[in-house]
């Protein structure tokens, strides 16, 4: 089946289930179809069994219906109709495996297989995203041996930084790890010697190499991890036609998929920083950690850095007060209470990745948070 008819088929199933769930029922009355159009679905608001739905701010609520732990949830790019309620301690707010199939299961593995299929055609970097987000299955070590041996050859063949980054989850399978791992941050230090994230991870990875690593990281003129850069892969090979709330959840998947940053060096700069003689070079690590970093974790080493190298109690304060404020706004889509969702969550969070992969995950939290603070101003 061609993805768009699976979609399609996808919106035909969620009539039938509106049809046979009967809702609107006499309980909840159906709003003006005006008032809700296919293209901006809007969230039904919180409302006692028997009460119409009202209108205002409060529409970003899920609504109980009458009788029995069932609510309306907003499917974005289908719309909205009644399915069992989360427990009221769940963390997860809506969950698709626990949507009725033709809306949840089925739908998501189709939209997965697309994904894959898309990932599988590309280049390495795309192909190299495919391994990552379809590791082998069960205790299979010749599977897991294949898997490695193929996503290593990718990232070597890809000359991207990233992707040598997100191949470090292979070196484990390897006869030696830490060689494995060590050639590719060399690789990743060839081609991008004046990056202090790769120099950070060549002092984490290979203590041997600490002089080296400190002398590159004085060097160094920028600090780019490319945070999200899976994610963000794997939502440019999704089509067009494939439903936002879909989207959104992938999205959810790939978080959990994305493998973990080379270590950041925290340890090692601060040791560093303790030594006599070495404030100049501190306070030269601090702002370039602050000010050049497209990572929301080494603001916290900055601060470090900065008390370390005899800054101003008040500009320590400031770099303190920011990675706090920063970490508040990082957003938590797959969290997000009421209809998780809806168009609005879904075009928030494409907003905010399309901005990460403009300027970074700092200067897009940055730009995040002053929004932000403009409207809780206004309210």
């Amino acid at each position: 089946m061609k993805p768009s008819t699976a979609w399609t088929a996808a919106a035909i199933a969620v009539v039938v289930l509106v049809a046979v769930l009967a809702w609107p029922s006499a309980e909840t009355p159906a709003p003006d179809a005006a008032e809700s159009p296919p293209a901006q679905v809007l969230a039904l608001p919180s409302a006692p069994a028997g009460s119409a739905p009202p209108a205002g701010p409060a529409a970003a609520q899920p609504v109980l219906l009458a009788g029995a732990k069932m609510m309306v949830v907003d499917l974005c790019g289908l719309g909205r109709f009644s399915a069992a309620a989360p427990a009221a301690d769940d963390e997860e707010p809506l969950d698709l495996e626990s949507l009725p199939g033709p809306v949840g299961r089925e739908p998501l593995a189709a939209a997965r297989a697309t994904l894959l299929a898309q990932l599988r055609q590309g280049d390495a970097r795309a192909r190299a995203a495919a391994l990552l987000l379809s590791p082998p299955e069960g205790d299979d070590p010749a599977a897991e041996q294949a898997w490695s041996r193929q996503l290593l050859q990718l990232a070597q063949s890809s000359g991207q930084p990233e992707v040598l980054g997100w191949a470090e989850s292979a070196c484990a399978t390897q006869p030696d790890p830490m060689a494995c791992r060590h050639g590719l941050i060399r690789a990743r230090l060839k081609l991008e010697p004046d990056n202090a994230a790769h120099w950070a991870a060549l002092a984490d990875a290979d203590p041997s190499a600490s002089d080296e690593a400190w002398r590159g990281l004085l060097r160094s003129r920028r600090w780019q991890e490319r945070p999200q850069s899976l994610l963000l892969a794997a939502q440019a090979a999704l089509p067009d036609s494939l439903p936002g709330y879909l989207r959104l959840a992938l999205g959810a998947e790939m978080r959990l998929r994305a493998p973990a940053p080379s270590g950041g060096g925290e340890g090692f700069m601060q040791e560093r920083c303790q030594q006599h003689g070495r404030t100049e070079e501190c306070g030269a690590l601090a702002r370039l950690l602050s000010e050049r970093s497209d990572a929301l974790r080494t603001l916290s080493n900055a601060t470090a850095l900065a008390q370390a190298a005899g800054w101003p109690a008040d500009h320590q304060q400031r770099l303190r007060a920011e990675a706090e404020r920063l970490a508040r706004a990082s957003p938590t889509w797959w969290r997000r209470q009421g209809q998780p969702m809806a168009c609005a969550t879904v075009q928030s969070w494409q907003q905010h990745l399309t901005e990460v992969a403009r300027v970074g995950e700092v200067a897009a939290l940055r730009e995040l948070s002053a929004r932000q603070a403009a409207a809780s101003a206004v309210q």
